[in-house]
């Protein structure tokens, strides 16, 4: 049997990728009705305190896309795989993922695991999930993640107004309480890799019991669960999970994820000790290493950055609109933005994923239209007869550090190209996402992913390909760049892969859905209350290894 357990082949983000994130502000005080003690070893609760983001909806894996559900779902459950220190892949629940054919997958799911009500999690946990999740009439927003098992059509079509004509996946196949096979729709030899997707969790079965009840109380099979209630408008406490028995042991008593809505008072919250753990941005980026010395860390890993356009809107979908975006794309002075905004801490994009992935090129044929030429920006805004509104708006959440680089990008486009370019702020994350996919926006959008694996495919197919939900917003599809990628998975070597992963990032440069600004530096801030903090290669700061010391 072959075994695809390489660096090159597959790894995961850690669910700390994603604690940083900003939104609702809250107290740090811990909640009356949570007296009891949250470690294994009897400590006192003491949870260590995050800047988060409140999560979007229900905690169910398959419903989840965004940050703030990410970072709870990543805590409260355990996948099949994750990556260590090194960003090399080790099994967590699974024992062992093989294949002859890249076809056809067989998972063996480690003996003794439980969820945290201490029923027995089995391969039908897995199984059970996945077809609830891909069954078109329950509305998972991240059930596209599925559609690489055969069977996927039949149980959510594709085409509107079609209806399912099976209820379970034919992919997959429970072959005992501990084993499961699972078909793909064409060989992927990455596969294993897809399975860090928070989407492909595991699900108790109180969850199907009844959904509602589990909804209102959610639990997993991850190192934490939740202490109390969720609160969206101040934050979520979570202790220690006591039926883990995973190898992402906690060292600390649990978490409290904060909310915020304005980024400055997460610095001076870390800087107060009042908050252990967050992230600098705007003008934090210039203070930070002087006000935290070796509690500041920073490198790669951070979201890459770009300006999204709605495709959708009769304006940006045609030739025109086209042009009008090369000629904004060449009008933003991108260095000059990351060194006097960010402080040096980032990189001017060259393409649509990020530096350091699996065949990262910065020379992708089309990936001059993100050089910063005014004269050709002007030329193309004439070629294209100019921009035919009266204002070109921005969007972006409010609630998060953005407000800066906007402002910047407007200006320099204003500037630049004459067009009345202005920040249109949103008031917060889950409003900005509602508007964003309501096709509310009328001009472009600032969007941001981080990479999950160091493979090229990851960023490619989850934001502008339909197979993976194109979660950028925008409305474009291109069957030319499906096919791209389908080549590409099938492909049974990293090198052969990349080939065609390029490739289909040509189609993107030529149609230009989105306009790649730069590669983020993470910048994280701790307080002097807090030790053992770390940033992993792929990701962020693994929060379970943190301890609390005061």
């Amino acid at each position: 049997m072959k075994h695809f357990f390489s660096r090159s082949a597959i790894a995961l983000t850690t669910a700390t990728a994603l604690t940083l994130s900003l939104a609702a502000c809250g107290d740090n005080s811990t909640p009356s009705n949570n007296t009891t003690n949250g470690s294994e070893t009897g400590a006192p609760y003491n949870p260590i305190s995050i800047a988060a983001t409140p999560p979007d909806g229900p905690l169910i894996p398959t419903d989840t896309e965004e940050a703030g559900r990410k970072t709870l779902v990543w805590v409260i459950f355990d996948g099949l795989v994750r990556t260590d220190s090194k960003g090399a892949v080790i099994n967590e629940v699974a024992e062992s993922i093989t294949t002859d054919d890249a076809i056809t997958y067989t998972i063996t799911v480690k003996a003794g695991q439980k969820f945290a009500d201490g029923s027995a999690l089995t391969a039908a946990s897995f199984v059970d999930a996945w077809n609830w999740g891909a069954r078109i009439e329950n509305a998972q927003k991240a059930a596209g993640d599925l559609a690489v098992i055969k069977g996927y059509d039949s149980v959510h079509p594709r085409q509107a107004d079609t209806a399912a004509t099976a209820t379970e996946l034919s992919g997959l196949t429970l072959v005992d309480d501990l084993t499961f096979t699972v078909e793909l729709t064409e060989p992927w030899s990455s596969f294993p890799a897809h399975l860090t997707s928070v989407v492909f969790s595991p699900l108790p079965q109180a969850f199907f019991d009844d959904v509602e009840a589990w909804k209102a109380n959610p639990f997993g099979n991850g190192p934490y669960q939740i202490r109390g209630e969720i609160d969206e408008a101040t934050g979520t406490y979570l202790e220690i999970n006591p039926n883990y028995t995973g190898t992402r042991v906690p060292q600390n008593t649990g978490i409290y994820y904060r909310y915020y809505t304005d980024p400055d008072a997460i610095y001076q919250d870390v800087l107060a000790d009042n908050l252990d753990l967050g992230s600098a941005s705007g003008g934090g980026l210039l203070t930070a290493e002087a006000d935290f010395g070796e509690r500041f860390l920073t490198g790669p890993g951070g979201p890459t950055q770009t300006l999204t356009f709605p495709i959708y809107d009769e304006f940006w979908g045609s030739p025109q609109g086209l042009t009008v975006r090369q000629a904004i794309s060449h009008a933003i002075n991108r260095e000059e933005i990351v060194d006097t905004i960010f402080n040096g801490l980032g990189q001017a994009a060259k393409e649509f994923t990020q530096i350091g992935l699996d065949g990262w090129r910065d020379d992708i044929p089309g990936n001059e239209v993100l050089d910063f030429d005014v004269s050709l920006a002007k030329s193309l805004l004439e070629q294209a007869g100019g921009y035919p509104r009266d204002e070109l708006p921005i969007y972006y959440n409010a609630d998060g550090a953005h407000k800066e680089w906007v402002e910047a990008v407007a200006y320099q486009i204003r500037e630049n190209l004459g067009i009345n370019a202005v920040p249109a702020p949103v008031t917060t994350f889950p409003d900005f996402l509602e508007q964003r996919d309501n096709r509310e926006f009328t001009g472009p959008f600032r969007a941001s992913e981080i990479p999950f694996s160091p493979g090229l495919d990851d960023m490619l197919r989850n934001i502008y390909s339909r197979a993976g939900g194109a979660s950028s917003g925008s409305g474009w599809t291109s069957d030319e760049y499906e096919a791209l990628l389908a080549e590409g998975r099938s492909a049974l070597s990293i090198d052969e892969a990349v080939v065609y992963f390029n490739q289909a990032q040509e189609v993107l440069f030529r149609e230009l859905p989105a306009i790649p600004l730069w590669y983020s530096f993470g910048a994280s801030i701790y307080s002097t209350k807090i030790t053992n903090v770390e940033r992993w290669p792929i990701g962020g700061t693994p929060v379970f290894l943190i301890q609390k010391t005061a």
